[in-house]
């Protein structure tokens, strides 16, 4: 199973990048995030900030993972190694929606609405799976 999760998280941080670089080539040079204080914003420094929160949040959850499934089963150790797919999937669609909402004039927003809600029925459903793990074992 650790095997298929660190082929699952090496395709997931190939999708991020390819997102990444795909929202940001066809990006206006001003990008609307509606952000508090923020109207907009140059696709430079978003790609920049987007990337280096890739990176932190990456590296941050690398770090716990390896210092946290020391000394469990193996199943639970992939389980748990699986949240930086999850994660980085999330990331990528909500790239790929801040793409969709920043290109109106040539593809509809409405139609990529779904994108905001899989991040997170992909997080209830590993915290799912998790509390499965848990409880399985006992």
């Amino acid at each position: 199973m650790i095997k298929a999760v660190k082929v699952l998280n090496t395709i997931s941080i190939l999708l991020f990048s390819g997102v990444l670089l795909l929202v940001y080539a066809y990006l206006p040079i001003m990008v609307d995030v509606n952000l508090e204080g923020v109207k907009d914003i140059h696709k430079q420094t978003l790609f920049y900030y987007l990337f280096g929160a890739f990176v932190v949040v990456n590296f941050i959850l690398r770090i716990g993972i390896n210092y946290g499934t020391k000394g469990i089963s193996q199943e639970l150790g992939g389980w748990i190694r699986s949240i930086l797919f999850i994660v980085n999937f999330y990331f990528a669609t909500i790239i790929g929606f801040i793409g969709v909402v920043n290109n109106t004039g040539h593809i509809n927003p409405e139609s990529y609405a779904y994108l905001n809600f899989l991040g997170p029925i992909f997080l209830v459903v590993w915290i799912i799976g998790l509390i499965f793990f848990i409880f399985k074992k006992k």
